[in-house]
């Protein structure tokens, strides 16, 4: 099934063998402004992150086409929620180890069933939806894996419970790159619905050690350490008003005038909720 896209897939380029995609804006029909990542080696590929839908995720194997002819070797999912995760049951279906943490793999039993069927029944979104099916990852891991793409290894670690019970970063430590799923936005609000609010700052000290020139976010554009020190002051913020403040509108303005111009507004009733 054929869905029409508003926009085409905007790349950023980190490093030679380092890419980044994006559909960009704050909608589903845009993966939620989600980003995918690509790192090529000598030998093989991965991808971190391939969208929300099947439909997208070809999109990103028809951009990675356009940089090389290696083998996508995995797939990783820094954790289940289906904006970054669910593209993935595109490369599954083909034969690609799709690697996750345990507590993902459990939260994508548990829950992707229902929100494809529901999207299904929306109209607007049934294109988008049609071909995807639920999937489980191929291949999971406790604490540290090390994936080799041939003369580039990548250090994927779970930082505990932050963002989810199943997040995972990705290290490229010869790039000083990390892509570092949800644990971090740039110009976007925070979802916390499944995060340990209390744990939030000791993931960002944990990608912060790694000492990587570049992070990754899970949505918005990549930048420098000066991301993790914008998340921290943003978690600080929710975790103030949320105490101070009881009544939800004010809590929710008084969030859009500190952080203005940021995406994904309707997740700002929730994350405060939260975070109380």
């Amino acid at each position: 099934m054929t869905a029409a896209f508003p926009n085409p897939l905007a790349e950023t380029r980190l490093r030679e063998n380092v890419f980044v995609w994006t559909l960009g804006g704050e909608g589903i029909a845009t993966s939620y402004g989600a980003n995918c990542t690509a790192v090529i080696g000598k030998t093989a590929v991965l991808l971190v992150d391939p969208f929300i839908a099947p439909v997208f995720a070809r999109l990103a194997e028809q951009m990675l086409r356009e940089k090389t002819s290696l083998p996508l070797s995995h797939v990783l999912l820094t954790h289940h929620h289906t904006d970054h995760a669910l593209g993935g049951g595109w490369f599954a279906s083909r034969g690609v180890e799709v690697i996750a943490h345990p507590a993902c793999r459990r939260a994508m039993a548990a829950e992707h069933p229902n929100l494809i069927a529901s999207r299904r029944r929306q109209p607007d979104l049934a294109d988008f939806f049609g071909d995807a099916e639920p999937y489980l990852p191929s291949r999971t891991f406790g604490e540290e894996l090390t994936l080799d793409l041939g003369g580039t290894e990548v250090r994927v670690l779970h930082p505990g419970h932050n963002h989810t019970r199943g997040d995972l970063i990705a290290h490229v430590p010869e790039e000083s790159v990390v892509v570092c799923g949800d644990l971090v936005s740039a110009g976007y609000h925070v979802n916390y619905e499944d995060a340990a609010v209390e744990n939030l700052d000791r993931g960002l000290e944990t990608l912060r050690a790694l000492g990587a020139r570049t992070h990754v976010p899970g949505h918005g554009a990549p930048g420098g350490p000066e991301l993790l020190d914008r998340q921290s002051r943003y978690h600080s913020a929710i975790r103030e008003t949320a105490l101070s403040e009881r009544d939800s509108a004010r809590a929710t303005s008084r969030i859009r005038t500190l952080f203005p111009g940021y995406l994904l507004e309707e997740v700002l009733p929730s994350a405060l909720k939260a975070a109380r």
